[in-house]
């Protein structure tokens, strides 16, 4: 997004008209009133930046408590940046409906629209034309029907799969350490030279795994910091990233087998 910034706009002043004069807003914190040195003006501060114009057009359009609102701004950049990759599209509306999960309060998603769209035709109000009107349109509409089709789910899916890791026994653990890696090293034989830890070490990896698979519904925001972090300190270390999809494949493969319901296979 663009630097942070303000754009200083002419009011006319309280003794002019009071009932017009916009008061100090401190939720959005963007924005503000200044008298200038002769005292007979007034100015307001309006956001330039799109999360701070559309907190403002929130609070201005009465859906300033939507507070789920946040969820979605904090993803929403990586969104548009994605839009035209329709894999990672998902992923970040995946992501986006775990934290949606996190949030006990209602959520319309055709309110986030409404905001959106006075926001941008606020901040780019000289070259908004119907084309704009019709691609930011598109754009939400498809991110409205991936999160809808998530929407409820997340929490079921935590319950099945804690249910279904609750219920293995050792016997099914070790399948599932030994299994993953003779399905991994099958489906990409490079990566055996990346995995020459011990046994014990392998195993580890494997628990985590299924750690991990667990507590990104109970704590989403974390566990995307941490794998994120995860995946770079392995790009890091030279391990092609065409190795991470073939092994994700093989564990899921590998713990669907023992899943006896659809929806932990799917959690």
């Amino acid at each position: 997004g663009a630097k942070a910034g303000k754009l200083t706009v002419e009011v006319p002043s309280a003794d002019q008209d009071s009932k017009t004069t916009p008061k100090h807003d401190s939720a959005t914190g963007s924005r503000g009133i200044s008298r200038n040195p002769k005292g007979n003006k007034e100015r307001m501060l309006v956001p330039t930046t799109f999360p701070d114009m559309f907190r403002f057009n929130a609070a201005v359009m009465g859906l300033g408590a939507s507070s789920w609102f946040a969820e979605v701004l904090h993803s929403f950049d990586a969104i548009v940046r994605n839009v035209s990759n329709t894999y990672r599209l998902q992923e970040e509306c995946d992501v986006l409906s775990l934290r949606l999960a996190k949030c006990v309060c209602s959520i319309e998603l055709s309110e986030y629209k409404a905001v959106m769209m006075a926001s941008l035709r606020s901040l780019i109000a000289k070259a908004w034309d119907s084309d704009h009107e019709v691609a930011w349109s598109w754009l939400w509409d498809n991110v409205e029907r991936l999160l809808k089709s998530m929407l409820g789910k997340p929490a079921k899916q935590e319950k099945a799969l804690a249910k279904l890791w609750g219920g293995l026994d050792d016997s099914s653990f070790a399948f599932v350490r030994a299994e993953v890696y003779a399905r991994f090293f099958q489906a990409a034989p490079g990566g055996m030279n990346y995995f020459r830890q011990s046994v014990t070490r392998l195993h580890f990896i494997s628990d985590k795994v299924s750690a991990m698979s667990l507590q990104i519904y109970k704590e989403p925001e974390v566990m995307v910091d941490e794998l994120s972090a995860l995946g770079l300190r392995h790009v890091g270390y030279g391990i092609p990233t065409d190795l991470f999809t073939p092994f994700v494949a093989s564990y899921v493969e590998v713990v669907s087998e023992l899943a006896d319901d659809s929806l932990a296979q799917e959690s």
